[in-house]
This record gives C-alpha cells, structure tokens and sequence, in this order.
C-alpha cells in the first residue's frame, strides 16, 4: 500500500505584512502618470514594461515612470516617491 501526503503550495509571506484599502479606479488614464514599482524579482521588470507599453497604446497622453524597487518590500524612499510621482501605480512583487 503507498501513502500519499499532500503539502499545502501556498508560500510565506516575506516582509511584513500590512493592510491597505484599494484606492478607488479613475475612469480613465488619459493624461495620468502611472508608476511601475519593481521588487526586483525575476522577470517583473519585463512583465511591468509590457504593461506600460500596453497602456501607452490604450489611452492618450500617458506618463510611464518606472520606479526599481529591487527588493521586497521596496524600501520606503522608493515607495514614497513612486506615491508622489504617480497618479495610479502597477506593482509586481513575484515570480
């Protein structure tokens, strides 16, 4: 007789964890800035640059900034300026 032992798939939190309400959505990013806040992780780089490339062709007057966090979480300076700089922010966080 075999056994078969299942493991839970799911990963543990890095960092701290924190608690934020969602902002709400604009209508539109017609003329906004959006900010794209890499953790540094494999791949999100370009994954956050298709996203803004895609954006650009979607509506008009769009500012892309992109704002290298590299590592998680982004240290505050970084997080803090992309939250200025930025009207709505894309973040990726994992691979």
């Amino acid at each position: 007789m075999y056994t078969l032992e299942v493991q839970n798939p799911v990963a543990e939190q890095r960092g701290v964890m924190n608690s934020f309400t969602t902002s709400p959505r604009p209508k539109s990013l017609d003329g906004l800035t959006v900010g794209l806040l890499w953790s540094g992780t494999h791949g999100g780089d370009v994954a956050l640059n298709t996203a803004g490339e895609l954006i650009q062709q979607r509506f008009k007057n769009v500012t892309v900034k992109f704002f290298n966090g590299n590592n998680y979480p982004a240290p505050e300076h970084i997080r803090q300026q992309c939250a200025e700089e930025s009207d709505v922010v894309i973040g990726a966080t994992a691979d």
